[in-house]
């Protein structure tokens, strides 16, 4: 009669084949960085045969800087024990035998034989999932400068009357210096004064230009490390002219000392100003009945920092409540429904999330309603540059 085989020396006997079958490529090198075993993952990924990688090194497969890093690592571990990819697991650029270069993620842990030390490292592809987190970027980055877009679109009484004042100086001045060169005694000091005005308004013409521009053009993530109460500060001047031309006061209660923020400075600003319109919108729909004021806030919270709006307007309904960040949902009559809905995914892109409470929950007053948003204050990444202005990431 046969012996029965059990379920222990049957993985004994097929670890190989069940190690070929993994879609995910495994190897195992010695404590020297000399690769002793690829599963048939391993050749499709790398294009090489298992006979071309067997007794090589594993460096192989590392484009640099990880080739000159890799045993360094490994010397590291087994003198200290402390885990910086061994036991832990990172993002990589793998290499295969063509020369392409592609992102992979690298698990490794040690296998002790006796007094040696071993190491198996799982390698997963991340070729499709990066190309699709950057498909998503992409889409994120159109929806956001659509965005930008509609909200120029909607601002577009207010820039021009903000635009149409240094121009109407710049008329008056040029006219009034006409006037006086055309004088048989011109009085050259008055002239000089005309022409220096008509030199700051058409300066301040030409900066409410040059704002909206590099608000509405900017495409591309490009986060930096940003004072946000500065950030704020410089939104002054974007919305500022909008409440002016509704007749809404626009305050800014902002804590100090709050750290800087790395986030992409032009679609954080992108929120506020939605906010703010926001704002406007909702007191204007009751014609300012329980106030004209508008404060935005910047403080210091658990989760990092927080950015309010508060409205006195009539607040969020119950029947909205759940609707309100639904792609495609209004209550204004010519709105579009993706103002919210943007700066979410916006916020949500950089760690944080937006909120919403009617006032009587955070302890405003009766009427109106608060959206706030808060980012969290995060280590730097590791390929952040000092040396660049603002820190950016090249």
């Amino acid at each position: 009669m046969a012996h029965e085989q059990t379920p222990q020396s049957w993985l004994r006997d097929n670890a190989l084949n069940i190690l070929d079958s993994v879609v995910d490529a495994i190897l195992a090198i010695d404590d020297q960085g000399i690769i002793q075993y690829v599963n048939a993952a391993t050749e499709r990924l790398f294009l090489y045969s298992s006979a071309d990688l067997v007794g090589q090194p594993l460096t192989l497969l590392m484009p640099e800087p990880y080739r000159s890093q890799h045993q360094q690592f490994v010397d590291n571990f087994l003198n200290t024990r402390s885990a910086k990819i061994i036991g832990i697991g990172r993002e990589l650029t793998a290499i295969t035998r063509d020369g392409m270069e592609f992102p992979i993620y690298l698990a490794v842990n040690e296998i002790k034989t006796g007094d040696r030390s071993y190491f198996a490292g799982i390698v997963r592809d991340l070729t499709e999932q990066k190309q699709n987190q950057e498909a998503l970027l992409e889409q994120r980055e159109r929806l956001a400068h659509v965005g930008r877009l509609s909200t120029m679109g909607e601002m577009t009484a207010s820039i021009a009357h903000e635009i149409n004042q240094p121009l109407t100086a710049i008329s008056a001045y040029s006219q009034a210096c006409m006037k006086l060169l055309e004088k048989d005694s011109s009085d050259v000091t008055r002239v000089l004064d005309g022409l220096r005005k008509l030199n700051e308004q058409s300066l301040r013409a030409g900066a409410v230009i040059e704002r909206i521009q590099r608000f509405v053009r900017h495409e591309g993530s490009e986060k930096k490390l940003i004072d946000l109460n500065e950030l704020m500060r410089d939104l002054v001047h974007l919305a500022a002219a909008d409440a002016r031309l509704h007749s809404v006061d626009l305050h800014f209660e902002l804590e100090n000392d709050l750290p800087d923020v790395y986030c992409d400075p032009v679609q954080i600003q992108q929120v506020a100003l939605n906010l703010i319109r926001n704002a406007i919108d909702a007191m204007l729909e009751v014609n300012c009945a329980y106030g004209a004021d508008v404060i935005l806030r910047t403080l210091l919270c658990d989760e990092g920092v927080e950015v309010a709006v508060v409205d006195l307007g009539t607040g969020v309904t119950e029947d909205n409540e759940a609707l309100v960040f639904s792609p495609f949902h209004t209550t204004k009559a010519e709105g579009m429904g993706m103002g919210l809905s943007i700066c979410r995914s916006i916020v949500r892109h950089h760690g944080g999330d937006l909120h919403f409470e009617n006032n009587a929950g955070r302890g405003e007053a009766a009427h109106g309603c608060t959206f706030y948003f808060r980012l969290p204050i995060e280590e730097l990444p590791e390929d952040f540059d000092e040396s660049v202005p603002g820190g950016a990431v090249e």
